[in-house]
Parts: structure tokens; sequence; C-alpha cells
């Protein structure tokens, strides 16, 4: 390597590391993994109760909808909220607790289950900016997957 190319990656990882809009993002992104990984489960048994559920089976079916990896469907999950920012954590929230009560599945590595979701959500058709997000958090949780 040269001395040039030496010096742009030093400078363009110097920019990145300290880059207070990047580093925001990441502590964000982090607190709102946190809350929800500890807490979808628990949120989806609680809307299902306020609903009329007894508390023992709203939990088994938040449980079952979660299936056996909820640490991945949180990451999944998280991926949504944050590349859709008008979707609200509220907001997924009371949709997958219906999802939930009728025992549907749902795939949020799949490009029209996260359009269904946001239609369903928003009461719209989402536009070309969304359904390009959609797309985008779609191939992400693809990867997750693995």
């Amino acid at each position: 390597m040269n001395k040039q190319n030496i010096i742009r990656i030093t400078l363009f990882v110097s920019i990145l590391i300290f880059n207070p809009a990047v580093a925001d993002t990441l502590r964000s992104a982090t607190n709102l993994q946190t809350n929800i990984n500890t807490t979808i489960t628990e949120n989806i048994a609680s809307i299902l109760y306020k609903r009329g559920l007894e508390e023992k089976a709203a939990k088994e079916r938040a449980e079952e909808f979660v299936e056996d990896d909820e640490r991945l469907f949180a990451l999944m999950l998280d991926n949504l909220l944050y590349g859709c920012s008008d979707i609200t954590k509220e907001e997924i929230l009371e949709h997958l607790s219906t999802a939930a009560l009728h025992r549907k599945s749902i795939a949020l590595d799949s490009y029209a289950h996260l359009i269904d979701i946001y239609s369903k959500i928003k009461r719209s058709t989402p536009d070309q900016k969304a359904r390009k997000k959609l797309n985008t958090i779609a191939k992400r949780n693809t990867l997750m997957l693995g």
C-alpha cells in the first residue's frame, strides 16, 4: 500500500469513529433492542390479557407466537422499528398481539408480510419510499436467519 491509501483509510475510519451522528444512532438502536428483548413476550401477553384472555392463556399464546428464538424475533422486530420510523413500538405490538390472538404466524423476513403489517397498521398502501425501506428490512431479516 502506498502512503496515500493509508492516509485515506485512516481518515475514513476516523470520520466513522468520531462522527457523533453514528454514535447516537448506535446508542439509540442498542437501547431499543435491549428494551424489546426483555419484554416482547410479556407485552404481547399483557395486551392479550387486557383484551380478555386469561393471564395464563395470554402468556401461552404470546410464547407460542414468538416461538423458539425470542432474541432473533426481537432483533428482526428491531430492524423493522428502526428502518421504518413511522411505525411505533405500540402499533406493532398491537398488531402482533392480534396475530397471536388469531394464531397467525408473521414472517418478519418476508417482504409481503412486512407490506401487510405496514398496510394494516397505517390503514393505507405504503408509498414507494416505504416499500423500498420494507424491502431492505426484509433482506436484512433474511440474512439474520442465515
